[in-house]
């Protein structure tokens, strides 16, 4: 139960400024159809449970832990560490959903060498922020997450490409869908107090 509450924590931290700039917005008004809302509310989920899976650090890491001694930590030679099939393969499912929804996006979003690009900016700064926690920061992570999204966009491209096309985003709905995605990357680096959380819970 206390782990259900610190998970619902972290994840509220990142969909609730999400869901008030969305209100502020009032897209529900715009004449956007019910399945393209779905897809808005089911990528701002995905990004939410990406940052969750992937332990994503946070302002208040950075306080409690800062980043002495993080360097040797971080990987900079691509599998030149053990290889860990599982993982790799877990990094690879992991963003076969962000290069599925990318092309989504509309107008020049549906190239491979975009989705790829954003595939691995996103990886880069989930990387970046783990340098503020406990966890590793690892070009393998990079690797496999970009790969991920490479596939994803090919599952699109064979099964969805006709279909989604016709229900793609307009330029007003990509760039609310865009600062929809930066308040759940910012309200969760922000709000997000894990120690502090757990502590109450957990009482230590």
């Amino acid at each position: 139960m206390k782990t259900c509450l610190l998970t619902g924590y972290e994840l509220a931290s990142g969909l609730l400024p999400c869901a008030a700039l969305y209100a502020v917005y009032g897209m529900g008004r715009s004449g956007t159809t019910r399945r393209i809302r779905m897809l808005l509310g089911m990528a701002m989920l995905y990004l939410a449970l990406v940052l969750h899976v992937t332990g994503a650090g946070t302002l208040y890491n950075g306080i409690q832990f800062g980043m002495v001694g993080k360097w040797q930590d971080v990987n900079l030679l691509p599998f030149s560490r053990t290889i860990d099939p599982v993982g790799y393969v877990l990094n690879i499912v992991l963003f076969v959903p962000f290069g599925m929804l990318m092309p989504m996006l509309g107008a020049g979003w549906d190239k491979l060498g975009r989705v790829a690009a954003a595939g691995l900016g996103f990886s880069l700064l989930i990387e970046l922020s783990q340098l503020l926690n406990l966890r590793s920061t690892d070009v393998d992570d990079l690797v496999m997450n970009t790969l991920g999204a490479v596939l994803g966009y090919a599952v699109w491209r064979l099964l969805f490409r006709a279909r989604c096309r016709a229900d793609a985003l307009a330029g007003r709905e990509r760039r609310i869908l865009l600062l929809c995605a930066a308040a759940v990357l910012l309200g969760r680096f922000l709000l997000f107090d894990e120690l502090s959380a757990a502590g109450l819970l957990y009482g230590f």
